[in-house]
């Protein structure tokens, strides 16, 4: 098997995934990710050393929203007085630079295989987040219909099947998109808010107290995160957490 593996990364080199830059076989990645506790063992082979060190990773957030907190911030104002129906949410990056390009090719572009290195470096950072361990189901955020047949593919779906492998939990595709939204991209809070309005609907009922990780892309108003959520706690669910590679 490791004879194979050599010949395939000799003929199709790994190469990071937010610059193309082939890797070395040594190439330990950035003793500095994660940014807040652990080392870089696990990002061998996924990362290079410039985007492992340079690329803006989110380092203290807010535990409710993700949202980057700056200096010596303790209080997340992005959310003060807003109630989202999540319980927290866990984000890699901040969504600009190479990380949005990434995003960008990663959904908008065909490039499905990025799923594998970001679903690999999300769940490096979900291995620190304190309730990891009392979760028992992953659902990613569907697409509408219309959405994935032009898409061909759900990148939150994909995504939730590498952390899913990697957390040895389930991934359920319970919830629907019985609503066709437009996109989000340009509108306000309040109108993305009220554009998800009853979007969804979920075909299983959870266990009592369940604990659900809800998986998307990117958390950018929360809109989205707070209507699927709700969804799911109206089918049971005791405690949504939300996964994002980006906020």
């Amino acid at each position: 098997m490791s004879v194979v593996k050599s010949l395939l990364d000799l003929l199709y080199p790994p190469r990071c995934p937010f610059c193309s830059r082939i890797l070395a076989a040594d190439d330990p990645g950035e003793t500095r990710f994660p940014p807040v506790g652990g080392d870089a063992a696990g990002l061998q082979r996924i990362l290079c050393r410039r985007c492992a060190g340079e690329l803006p990773w989110i380092e203290r957030s807010c535990p409710h929203c993700a949202f980057p907190l700056e200096g010596k911030e303790n209080k997340c104002h992005r959310c003060s007085g807003r109630a989202f129906s999540f319980k927290e949410c866990c984000a890699l990056g901040r969504y600009s630079g190479e990380i949005r390009e990434v995003l960008h090719r990663f959904k908008y572009r065909g490039r499905k295989s990025l799923a594998e290195p970001l679903g690999k470096l999300l769940y490096r950072k979900l291995s620190l987040a304190p309730w990891i361990s009392s979760v028992e189901f992953l659902v990613p955020v569907p697409l509408s219909r219309q959405r994935l047949l032009q898409r061909g593919y759900n990148q939150a779906f994909l995504l939730a099947g590498v952390l899913g492998r990697e957390l040895s939990l389930p991934v359920l595709e319970v919830l629907e998109r019985v609503k066709e939204t437009e996109s989000q991209t340009g509108l306000n809070r309040s109108q993305r808010a009220e554009n998800l309005v009853d979007a969804f609907k979920c075909r299983q009922e959870f266990p009592e107290r369940s604990h659900v990780l809800l998986v998307d892309d990117v958390l950018t108003s929360g809109a989205t995160a707070h209507e699927a959520s709700r969804t799911l706690q109206e089918s049971g669910a005791g405690r949504v957490s939300v996964a994002v590679l980006a906020r």
